[in-house]
């Protein structure tokens, strides 16, 4: 059986497993089930670690002047409508409206306006009035400004926050920052402030419960004698304790030998978060609420969703658009780690397994974070020259062991091949959902 035949057959059993775990009647009954079953846990869930990134986001707004509502995952909010009967019979199972939290609180698209609406009036003073704002031509002055190209931005907005808080290890997210920071001339001493940050309050979460960021039954106190501190990971991988009363503390205070000049604001004792006392909660949780309630609604039209846009006679048969629409980049996978097998093992004669699958990851990689239509957290590679591109990339994987010469000549067999499967690949599900869009009238 030649080499073209059998990654024809693998391609078939993929399409296969996929339409059989998520396309048919059956994997739609069976994960419809499922999501009900599932849906306490995935409901504490959603506000264990939505909770965390979104608080986290405060850091980027008061250090960094970005409004919330540029920042992921605050964009990520969606609402869930049953389709028309004649939608359904055109194969429309659930439609999904994107949601501009803007409308409904448009005072997170202000910086000063969210600061005033969440936080009490001496800590609203004390940001707004010192922070770093962005330079506008002709009005900023230099010492009281910062320009941020689009790369910059991306990565502050964005790509950190999935860089840190999606499920990776923490050496692993200090790398991926370290190797960004490097190759978008941020200074190490400022990716060294916010990445403590961040891992201080996913860590406060766990181990410092506070009056105004714990979790019933899921948050631990402070170690004995370790009363109003907190341990979290550091940026070079040490275990630190530092002095954590409330939550802004860890969002936005100076802390000593974890704070750069300017990027760091005087704390108070009070609370820093402005109470609602008819509603008995914080303002900012009004947010918070909002996106983890979306979450939870969403949670339970998965599996139509996954399933979408399939007629009746599509979902009892391996055939359709949404069968093949999979395929095409299961096959561009199989392309692509046969270009790397190759170029690799004419560079490495005696690569072992373990070290060629490492190769075909960190082209596949590259491939999802350029193409992929889940663009969550890659918004900064997109946003990067083609040269800082390949300087990130190389450094990032040779930082995991890979060697850089390698890498190097690996980029320039692949990349060319990656654009152009890309392209084919937007191309393919642009078409194919302009076909499904159309049923929608």
């Amino acid at each position: 059986m030649g080499a073209s035949q059998l990654e024809a057959e693998r391609v078939l059993e993929w399409k296969r497993m996929y339409w059989l775990k998520t396309l048919s009647e059956e994997a739609i009954d069976a994960n419809t089930w499922r999501a009900f079953d599932t849906f306490d846990l995935a409901s504490f869930w959603s506000d264990w670690v939505l909770s965390d990134t979104l608080f986290s986001s405060l850091v980027a707004m008061l250090l960094f002047d970005i409004p919330l509502s540029d920042i992921v995952p605050w964009l990520l909010a969606w609402g869930v409508e049953l389709p028309s009967l004649d939608e359904f019979l055109k194969g429309v199972l659930i439609k999904l409206e994107p949601i501009d939290i803007s409308i409904k609180f448009p005072e997170l698209t202000s910086v000063v306006d969210t600061a005033w609406s969440v936080f009490v009036d001496e800590v609203a003073e004390g940001t707004v009035g010192i922070r770093l704002a962005k330079a506008i031509y002709g009005q900023s002055r230099y010492d009281e400004s910062y320009y941020d190209p689009v790369a910059v931005r991306e990565f502050l907005r964005s790509t950190l926050f999935a860089f840190t808080k999606k499920d990776i290890s923490w050496p692993e997210a200090r790398l991926r920052v370290a190797k960004a920071a490097e190759q978008l001339n941020i200074s190490e001493d400022l990716a060294r402030a916010v990445f403590d940050r961040l891992s201080m309050i996913a860590a406060a979460k766990e181990v410092a419960a506070t009056w105004d960021y714990a979790w019933w039954d899921a948050s631990s106190w402070s170690r004995e004698a370790m009363s109003g501190s907190v341990e979290f990971v550091t940026y070079e991988g040490a275990v630190e304790a530092v002095e954590y009363e409330q939550l802004f503390d860890a969002q936005a205070a100076g802390i000593w030998d974890h704070s750069c000049w300017d990027y760091g604001f005087w704390t108070y004792e009070e609370p820093a978060y402005r109470y609602d006392p008819e509603k008995a909660r914080m303002v900012f949780d009004a947010y918070r609420d909002f996106l983890v309630q979306n979450f939870r609604q969403r949670y339970t039209a998965t599996a139509l969703a996954v399933a979408n846009y399939q007629t009746a006679e599509e979902r009892r048969e391996v055939k359709g658009g949404r069968v093949e629409s999979y395929a095409l980049p299961a096959s561009q996978r199989v392309k692509i780690e046969g270009i790397v097998e190759g170029v690799v093992k004419q560079l490495e004669t005696d690569v072992d397994a373990y070290k060629l699958r490492l190769y075909k990851t960190a082209a596949l990689e590259l491939y999802g974070t350029l193409y992929s239509p889940h663009k969550w957290g890659n918004e900064m590679q997109r946003s990067m020259t083609p040269e800082e591109l390949k300087r990130f990339w190389v450094s990032k994987w040779s930082g995991d062991g890979l060697n850089p010469d390698t890498l190097a000549k690996l980029w320039d067999a692949v990349k060319p091949v990656v654009d152009a499967l890309g392209s084919s690949r937007t191309t393919a599900r642009m078409r194919f959902l302009r076909e499904k869009l159309r049923a929608r009238g």
